[in-house]
Formats: structure tokens, sequence, C-alpha cells
């Protein structure tokens, strides 16, 4: 496995090839020149950035694995380990390491390179050069942000909290003095974090030319700030930021949240109406059996489906009955495959040539329902809880009060198999459920499963990175 300090020295040393799915980001040029003196142009500034949108739509990023990840692990599906993957299921991770460290690090590097341009020698557009500076900063924070999740240790008993380890926060590329980055804390990842989406939002903001949700956007800024921050307030307790930018998005992004029957139609058109930021996706680069759709009801693969209840926890089958009519339970979205209940209408196309959509505002209005009412404002948090049952046909007051409970099973329904459920398990302080026999059986959890706290709750760093990087330090447990 690759480590951090490869992808900082080697990374496109000599030659950089790009490409992505849509045809608006496929690179006007090739390039093959050395980094140092090769960026001449906005367009070539342009292209190194299309780069970074590709890698992310690898595999082993949003291409599948952190989808998937945020879902097998939770109440709400598992893993039949049909073709042996996504063992994750069981979170029984070894101390070699786990997860999808080398993807992160290898996308913030390319963000690095876009960031250290020299805006003003460039030939172009200032403000379209700083638009892309921009989205690099935007992207490097939300990558961040999915390795703080994965590896850091703020729900770690004993860990402590805020000034627990977070994970490198890598600034430079190419920079002698730090190719073996110490791992940050919790609190200084979260700060660096809101620090480039301030950046970001001001380098954006001078850019008005519409902009497709392939791409990562002002709006698309604010949304991954209201998500991390909401993330954040369950270590911080601050809860002011992520209302703030979920209700600029409400307001501001032009994006509204999808009907009823255009619900299912949403996951096969590109750039939607509730599209805040998507990963590009063709039948060009398509993942085939590698993708999303496969895992989830593929002949050979298919490793991944719904969990059925044993009547006491909840899953989603059960999230069903309640609420007869729900479009997000229609056969033509939840059904089986292969005699297994399975997830057939998000991520519908075998090929994986869907584009991945990673933020909708349908989470803007939750979000922004979660921080007033911990701010106190039960009132306005119905408000917009409502707002999304009610738009998907089960009336305008579906929830009679806004509590935590009822605002985490909005999402549970409205996200599923969207990569969410683990994150907000944890950071509302609950272990991992088991829900029946299936899972047991399959993730040889022998009844029990991993407490709020436990270690593997986190995953392992790679011991090849800690070989490569004298600095890293392992995880707790492993």
């Amino acid at each position: 496995m690759k480590n951090i300090k490869k992808y900082l020295l080697l990374f496109f040393a000599a030659t950089l090839i790009v490409s992505c799915g849509d045809a608006d980001l496929e690179p006007v040029l090739s390039l093959d020149k050395d980094l140092a003196s090769g960026l001449k142009t906005e367009s070539d500034l342009g292209a190194v950035m299309n780069s970074a949108y590709d890698r992310m739509s690898s595999s082993g990023y949003y291409g599948r694995n952190q989808i998937i990840d945020g879902d097998v692990r939770t109440d709400n599906m598992y893993s039949n380990m049909n073709s042996g993957r996504f063992a994750s299921s069981s979170m029984d991770y070894t101390s070699q390491g786990a997860g999808s460290w080398v993807n992160y690090y290898s996308v913030i590097a390319i963000c690095n390179i876009v960031i250290a341009a020299d805006a003003a020698s460039l030939e172009g557009d200032q403000n379209g050069i700083s638009y892309i500076q921009g989205q690099a900063y935007a992207v490097r924070a939300l990558v961040h942000f999915d390795a703080l999740k994965a590896y850091g240790q703020h729900f770690i008993t004993g860990q402590g909290g805020a000034s627990s380890l977070g994970v490198p926060y890598v600034k430079t590329y190419k920079v002698p003095e730090n190719l073996t980055p110490a791992r940050g804390t919790v609190a200084s990842n979260v700060a660096d974090i809101t620090a480039d989406l301030t950046t970001a939002i001001t380098m954006m903001s001078g850019w008005t030319q519409p902009v497709s949700s392939s791409y990562m956007t002002l709006a698309g800024a604010y949304a991954v700030g209201a998500r991390a921050l909401l993330y954040a307030a369950s270590v911080t307790g601050d809860y002011s930021g992520a209302a703030s930018m979920s209700k600029w998005v409400i307001d501001n992004s032009g994006k509204s949240p999808v009907t009823a029957s255009g619900f299912a139609s949403s996951y096969t058109t590109d750039n939607a109406s509730n599209s805040i930021f998507e990963i590009a996706m063709s039948g060009t680069d398509n993942p085939g059996i590698n993708g999303i759709a496969y895992i989830l009801r593929g002949t050979s693969y298919g490793d991944v489906r719904i969990l059925t209840g044993d009547g006491v926890n909840p899953d989603l089958m059960d999230l069903a009955l309640e609420r007869p009519g729900d479009v997000r339970f229609a056969a033509n979205m939840v059904g089986t495959a292969q005699g297994y209940p399975t997830v057939l209408g998000k991520f519908p196309t075998m090929t994986g040539s869907d584009n991945v959509t990673i933020i909708r505002v349908e989470e803007m209005h939750l979000i922004y329902a979660e921080a007033m009412l911990w701010q106190g404002d039960a009132a306005t948090a119905l408000t917009y809880l409502n707002n999304i049952p009610a738009i998907r046909g089960l009336g305008a007051d579906y929830y009679k009060e806004a509590t935590l409970a009822n605002i985490l099973k909005e999402r549970r329904v409205e996200f599923y198999c969207e990569g969410l459920r683990y994150d907000d398990l944890l950071r509302t302080g609950q272990g991992m459920p088991l829900i029946d026999s299936i899972k047991q059986l399959n993730d040889d959890r022998t009844g029990t499963t991993p407490a709020y706290g436990d270690y593997n709750t986190a995953m392992p760093i790679y011991q090849s990175e800690l070989n490569a990087n004298s600095n890293m330090v392992q995880n707790y447990g492993y």
C-alpha cells in the first residue's frame, strides 16, 4: 500500500495525466511537463484540478468504498461476503491498516499543486483562476474531513476528545521539510478545515458563471462546512456554524429538494436540481464490477445487502412499514436481487456510470433542523424536519415534535446507502446496533457489536505508512 511520503515526493514528478468522466471535466490539453514550470494558463490549472475530481471517483473513495463503508458497518446494511468483499462490515480490523488513506492523500496532493500555483503568473481570467484555487481549498477541506472521520480518535474512550489525535493536515506539495507529517489534533484539524473553507468561499465569491455540481462550487463549500461543523459540534458543542452554513445553502444555492414524483429519477439524472456536489462518472471510465451498483446487487459480487430486523431493533424494512406510500421505499427503490433484500433505485446503472451525489440540499434542511434543535429553537427545527417528509408525500406535519431521535430517523430514511449513517451513530454517542442473526453470523460478531468508544470504531493506520513516516503514530488498540 502506498503512503503519504510517496505521494508527496513522487506524485506527478515528471508526467501528469488527467481524465474524468463528464465531458465537461475532460482536460483541454494533455500535460507532459515539469510542474515547476508547466502551469502557464487558467486551462492548465483547471486540468490539474480535474484530476483531483477523477481520483475522488475511484472505487477506493467515492466511487464505492466511502459510500458503502458508511452503511455496511451500521444497522442499515451488512456484507454477506459473497465475493469476500466488505469484511469491514464486522469492524474486525487488523493492525495492518484499513480504509481509504492512500486515496485521501492522493487527492490532497493534487489540491496542493493547484493551491501552490502562482496565480498572478498564469494567463487567463484572474477571477476564474481564483475560482479554481478556491475549489482546491474546499476539496482539500472535504478530503481531510473524510480522513478525520475514518482515523481520528475523538470518539475513542480515554483518547481526549478535541485534543485527541486527528490526521496529518497536509498543505504543501514536495516541500522537503514536510514529507513526514505528524498527526494533528482533532481540534487543529477542525480549525484547518474551517480555515480552508473560509478561504474557498472568499476565492469563489467573485465568479458568477453557472457551474455544474460536478465541480466544487460556492454552495458546495458552504455545504461541506455545514456537514463538517455539525459533526465537529459533537466534540466542540458549537452548532452555530452548522446552522449558518446550512441555512446559507438553503437560501442561496438555487437548489431545492426533489418532489415525490422526481425522487427516483434524481438518481439517474446528472446534476439534478437537488445536487450540491457530485462526482462525475460515465460509461467511459465506469468502475463496472468495482462500482457501487455491483456490490449491492451484482450477480458475482452482490455482497452488501439490507438488514432485516429481529423485531427489537428497527431495520430499514421496519421503517418502511411505518410509512406506507413513502417513495423512498417504493418497489423501484428497495426490493430483492439474488434472493436478498437490497437497494435498487440508488446507483441504478450496473456499470457504475451514474454520477455519485455526495451532498444534496435535503441534507442541509436536516442539518439546519438539528442545529436549531441543539440551540433551543424546537419550533424552527420542526419546520425544517418536516420539509422532507412533506415533499416525499407524507404530509406537512408528519413529525409532531422535533427530537434528535426523529431527526436521526429522517436522516436514516432519506440517506440510506449514501454513506452517512455510520457518522450519525458515532457523533450522537451510539455504538453499532446488532440487528439480526444474519449480520451476527456473517460478521462473526458472536452476539456483540462495537460499542460507542470502542477502539475499532476508528480504522487503523496502514503499517506501510508507519514504516515510511517516523512521525506517524498508530491508533489506540491496534
